[in-house]
C-alpha cells in the first residue's frame, strides 16, 4: 500500500474481471474528518474510489475524466467498507461501493485520452482571500479550497485554492491539479451556496448524494481555475448545482472561448439533501431500523 493511500492492498475480484480494496477510515485524518463525524464523509468514499482507480488504470498525462457517483445511504463508521472497480467492453468501468451485504454508493468512471485544451501561455495567478470556513463546513483554515465567492450579473464565481503539499489532496504528480481538489472545491461551493443563496442556517446538514464530473487531465498547477455557477432557485429541501470550471481569466467574463476571456474547460454537477438539525437528529436516530 502506497504511503498515503485511502485503501488496503488491491486485490482481484472473484469469478470475474475487477479489483476490490478495503476503504481506510482513519478519524483522526485531519482532512476528511475536519470536525468530528458520526459517519464517513462521502468525499472520503469520492477519494477512495479515485485511489482505486489510479492503482488499476492507466491515467494519460491529458485526457479528460468523466465519472458518475450516486450515494444511496450513509456509510457508518463501521464495519469496513469494500470498494469495487470492474471494467466494461467500451472502455467505461463500474463502481461500486458495499458495507457488509448493503450497497452505499455506485457509479461509473471513464478516462480518455484524448487531446485536452490549448492551455493560456500566459499562466497568471491572483491572490483570493479564502471563503469563510464555517460556510463551507470546514474547521481547518488549510481545507477551505474556494475563494471567497463573488457574485456578479446573476452569477456566482469562485478561484480554487490548491492545497499544499503534505495536504490529503495534494496532486499525485508534481507540477499537475489533483482531480479530486476540484471535486472538493465544488463541494464547498454548493455547500456556501446552500448557506448565503439558500438561507439555510449554518447547522443545517447537508447530505451528499450524487456527483458528476467531467473535467480535464493534467492541468499545470500553474493555472488559475475557479468554479462558476447561473443563478437558479434552490429547492427547499433538495439541491442541484451545475458548475463551469473555468481557466485563467477574469472570473467575470463570458465563456466564449476569446482571446483574454475565461474558457470553460470542464463541468461538475452535484446533489444534496438539506436537513435541519433535528430532522438530521431523527434520521440518525431510527439508522438502524432503515
Amino acid at each position: 500500500m502506497d504511503r498515503g493511500s485511502l485503501i488496503g492492498p488491491v486485490r482481484a475480484l472473484h469469478d470475474s474481471d475487477g479489483w476490490l480494496a478495503d476503504l481506510r477510515v482513519d478519524q483522526t485524518d485531519p482532512f476528511f474528518f475536519d470536525h468530528p463525524l458520526d459517519h464517513v464523509p462521502g468525499m472520503l468514499l469520492l477519494c477512495g474510489m479515485a485511489d482505486l482507480v489510479v492503482a488499476v488504470t492507466d491515467i494519460p498525462a491529458a485526457g479528460r475524466v468523466r465519472a458518475a457517483m450516486t450515494f444511496h445511504s450513509m456509510a457508518e463508521l463501521g464495519p469496513e467498507l469494500e470498494l469495487c472497480v470492474v471494467p466494461l467492453e467500451d472502455g467505461r468501468r463500474t463502481l461500486r461501493t458495499v458495507q457488509g451485504s448493503a450497497p452505499v454508493a455506485d457509479g461509473w468512471v471513464e478516462v480518455s485520452s484524448a487531446d485536452g485544451p490549448a492551455w493560456p501561455n500566459r499562466l497568471e495567478g491572483s491572490a483570493h482571500p479564502p471563503a469563510q470556513a464555517s460556510l463551507v463546513h470546514r474547521v481547518r483554515p488549510e481545507n477551505v479550497m474556494i475563494g471567497d465567492p463573488s457574485v456578479a450579473d446573476g452569477r456566482v464565481a469562485a478561484a480554487v485554492v490548491f492545497p499544499s503539499e503534505d495536504h490529503a489532496l495534494s496532486g499525485r504528480r508534481p507540477g499537475v491539479h489533483r482531480t479530486e481538489a476540484v471535486v472538493e472545491a465544488g463541494r464547498q461551493l454548493s455547500t456556501w451556496l446552500t448557506h448565503r443563496t439558500g438561507g439555510w442556517s449554518l447547522d443545517t446538514q447537508i447530505l451528499l448524494r450524487g456527483v458528476t464530473v467531467d473535467l480535464p487531465v493534467g492541468m499545470p498547477c500553474s493555472l488559475p481555475l475557479a468554479l462558476r455557477w447561473q443563478t437558479v432557485p434552490i429547492s427547499a429541501s433538495r439541491t442541484e448545482y451545475r458548475f463551469d470550471l473555468i481557466a485563467g481569466g477574469d472570473l467575470s467574463s463570458d465563456d466564449s472561448g476569446d482571446s483574454g476571456e475565461a474558457p470553460v474547460v470542464g463541468s461538475l454537477v452535484y446533489t444534496g439533501k438539506i436537513m435541519r438539525p433535528e430532522v438530521y437528529a431523527r434520521f440518525r436516530a431510527n439508522r438502524s431500523t432503515g
